[in-house]
C-alpha cells in the first residue's frame, strides 16, 4: 500500500472516532507535543530536530518550535493539542508507546506503517486547526530512511498550519480598519493591521511610514522610491542600501554584522531581496536590540521600489512567534486598488 492510501486509511479511521463538531485545537503555536516512552525519546528528538531546525538569532539562538515530551499515558489529556506527535520505535512489547499505537491504529494500519512508510501526518483529527503525526517505525534505520525527501514537505505543512492559526489576528473584526483606510488614502497601498498598532510617523508627502506596537515592542517601517531601482543595482549595492536604511529612516537604529543574511526569495508574486539579522540602537545609554527582517522589491502596479522592515525588542522572552506574525502581516501588503 502506498503512502497516499495509508494516509487515506488513517483519515477514514479518525473520522469514525471524531465528533461532527470540533473545537479549535489547544496549545501554543511554537510548541509541538511529543508522546513517546523514555526509551524512544532520544531517537525521536534527533529525528524531529533534523526536520524542525529553523532558528531565530536574537542574538541568542531561538528555535521556531519547542518539543514538549510526555509519557504515553498522557495521551487522552493531550490529544486535542494543536501539534501532536505519537511515536514508537523500540519494538519491545513492554514499550508503552507501542501499546498506545496498537490501541489507536487499526491492525492493518499498524502493520502497514511497520512495513512501509512509518510516518503518517493528518489534519484536524480530534480538533480543528490540528496537526496529528504518528511515527510507528520498526528501527532507527527505517525511520530516518528518505528523511531528506520528506523534510521540506513536513516543514511546509507545519508552516501553513502556523499561518492558518495566526490569520485569525488579520481578519476584519480584529483589525485597525481606520488606520488601514488612512494608509490606503494617503499612500495608495493596503496592509492588514491588527488592533493595537498605531502610526508613529508618515504623511501624504512622505515616502516613509513608521508603524508601531507595544507589549512587546514592535516596529514596521515602509519606504518607497519611484521606479525600479532594484534591477539597476548589483548584490553589493543592494546590501549597502539595506545596511544604510535604518540609520537613514529610523535614525537611532543600525544593523549588526552578527548573523546578517542577504538572499532572494518570492514575495507576493514578485522577487524580493530579503535581509535578516540583529539590530541595535546607536544610543548606548538607552540600549535596545533584537531580530529584524527586511524586504526590498519592485512593484510593477505602482512602478515603485518598496523597502519593508520589521523588528522586535522583547528581552528575555520568546521572539520567533512574533517575528513570524509580523512576516504574515507585511505579506498582506498590496498596491492593487
Amino acid at each position: 500500500m502506498n503512502w497516499k492510501k495509508i494516509k487515506l486509511t488513517f483519515l477514514f479511521f479518525i473520522t469514525i472516532y471524531s465528533c461532527s463538531t470540533k473545537r479549535d485545537a489547544l496549545g501554543a503555536d511554537n510548541e509541538i507535543r511529543v508522546i513517546c516512552s523514555d526509551v524512544d525519546k532520544e531517537v525521536v528528538n534527533k529525528y524531529l530536530n533534523q526536520i524542525f531546525n529553523d532558528t531565530l538569532f536574537c542574538p541568542e539562538p531561538e528555535p521556531f518550535y519547542y518539543f514538549k515530551f510526555s509519557q504515553p499515558e498522557t495521551y487522552d489529556n493531550l490529544k486535542n493539542q494543536s501539534k501532536i506527535i505519537i511515536a514508537a520505535i523500540n519494538r519491545d512489547i513492554g514499550n508503552p508507546g507501542v501499546q498506545l499505537l496498537k490501541k489507536i491504529l487499526p491492525e492493518k494500519q499498524y502493520f502497514n506503517t511497520l512495513k512501509n512508510d512509518p510516518v503518517i501526518l493528518s489534519k484536524n483529527v480530534f480538533s480543528n486547526k490540528q496537526l496529528f503525526m504518528v511515527i510507528n517505525a520498526n528501527s532507527d534505520t527505517s525511520l530516518f530512511k528518505n528523511l531528506e525527501d520528506k523534510r521540506n514537505s513536513f516543514r511546509r505543512i507545519f508552516n501553513e498550519h502556523f499561518n492558518l492559526r495566526q490569520k485569525k489576528y488579520l481578519v476584519h473584526e480584529n483589525r485597525n480598519i481606520k488606520l488601514e483606510d488612512t494608509l490606503k488614502t494617503d499612500f495608495g497601498w493596503n496592509m492588514h493591521i491588527p488592533w493595537g498598532w498605531i502610526k508613529i510617523k508618515g504623511n501624504k508627502d512622505s515616502n516613509f511610514v513608521w508603524l508601531g506596537k507595544e507589549m512587546p515592542f514592535q516596529w514596521i517601517g515602509i519606504s518607497y522610491i519611484d521606479g525600479d531601482i532594484v534591477s539597476e543595482m548589483n548584490s553589493l549595492d543592494i546590501g549597502q542600501y539595506i545596511w544604510d536604511w535604518p540609520e537613514n529612516f529610523y535614525k537611532n537604529i543600525r544593523f549588526n554584522n552578527y548573523k546578517f543574511i542577504l538572499d532572494e526569495m518570492p514575495f507576493n508574486g514578485s522577487i524580493a531581496w530579503r535581509a535578516k539579522g540583529v539590530w541595535e540602537t546607536t544610543n548606548k545609554i538607552d540600549a535596545k536590540g533584537g531580530p529584524f527582517c527586511s524586504y526590498l522589491f519592485y512593484d510593477k502596479i505602482s512602478n515603485k521600489t518598496y523597502y519593508m522592515n520589521y523588528l522586535i525588542h522583547h528581552p528575555g522572552n520568546n521572539k520567533s512567534i512574533y517575528m513570524r506574525k509580523l512576516d504574515l502581516m507585511i505579506k498582506t501588503f498590496s498596491t492593487k486598488v
